[in-house]
């Protein structure tokens, strides 16, 4: 089997040539405009996290990974779509952050990839229980890689983190690392100075494979968890204040960990390292670490 690191290489290329095709040739990529409130850019940025897809899919299939495979397949779907349709409606209409899918659709192909993460650790019929509670997990940690993609490389570096420090020491799953390997090709066109985001599509694709890579936790080992603590204590407290506010949970705003870590003074380009370290420092925690 060709090591996983490989897959930084594949990623690369294809996300170097989807660049240029999008430049050159055909601009298929949905791109992020710029808006007032919490969009910072001032040009449209192409969402181009789709591309690290392609460079995982050797390692899923030499690993028979074949639930995770559709679960990816799904969310990458569900959210390249998403990006269209929020690209269309700000074009047209100068839609609220909330365009894009409906929302009740969007629950549905998220839960059923999660649902695919579930049964890749837990069999239905044997354990209904335990499968909907990995199941529910899952949906959580995908819309937590998500959550976070609003700041510089910080959505994709942490993805590239977790998926590396799990993946590596799983040597049965090489395919945890080589997504790893492949979403840390992005975050040079990511951070320091963006030209291309990573977009709900690569978030729900990295997400799955996050979920993937800690869906053991319903075995009993909880501190996996620990992998992924900076994106579950935004995810929590950023869902939590806008129900407390009576807002919709799914529709966006500047009160994650990363707009709270630039209000009290840490510069934009440093919030992705500070993210990482704080991540890796909760992993290492853990008491077989």
């Amino acid at each position: 089997m060709i090591a996983p690191a490989w897959a930084l290489l594949a990623a690369t290329a294809a996300i170097a040539l989807g660049d240029f095709v999008n430049r050159k040739v055909y601009g298929w990529l949905p791109e992020d405009p710029p808006r007032p409130g919490r969009k910072q850019h001032l040009r449209p940025m192409p969402l181009a996290g789709v591309l690290v897809v392609p460079a995982m899919l050797p390692w899923l299939i030499a690993d028979r990974a074949f639930l995770p495979l559709l679960a990816v397949a799904v969310a990458a779907a569900i959210g390249f779509v998403d990006d269209r349709r929020k690209e269309s409606l700000d074009q047209r209409e100068g839609e609220p952050d909330d365009g894009g899918l409906d929302w009740r659709i969007k629950a549905v192909g998220l839960f059923a990839a999660a649902g695919l993460c579930a049964s890749s650790h837990v069999d239905l019929t044997a354990a209904p229980g335990r499968w909907a509670l990995a199941c529910g997990l899952a949906f959580v940690l995908i819309n937590a890689t998500n959550f976070l993609d609003n700041t510089d490389g910080v959505g994709t570096g942490l993805a590239a983190s977790t998926l590396l420090w799990v993946g590596l020491a799983t040597p049965s799953a090489t395919w945890l690392s080589a997504a790893g390997f492949a979403a840390l090709a992005l975050l040079p066109w990511n951070w320091p100075a963006p030209r291309l985001f990573l977009g709900d599509g690569g978030a729900y694709a990295l997400g799955v494979a996050v979920a993937t890579a800690l869906g053991g936790a319903v075995h009993g080992d909880w501190t996996l968890l620990l992998a992924a603590a900076v994106p579950l204590t935004d995810f929590t407290q950023v869902v939590i204040m806008r129900v407390c506010l009576g807002l919709p949970p799914w529709v966006g705003d500047r009160r994650h960990l990363t707009h709270i870590a630039q209000n009290l003074g840490v510069p934009r380009v440093l919030v992705m390292p500070l993210f990482v370290v704080l991540a890796g420092g909760a992993w290492l925690l853990r008491p077989d670490a």
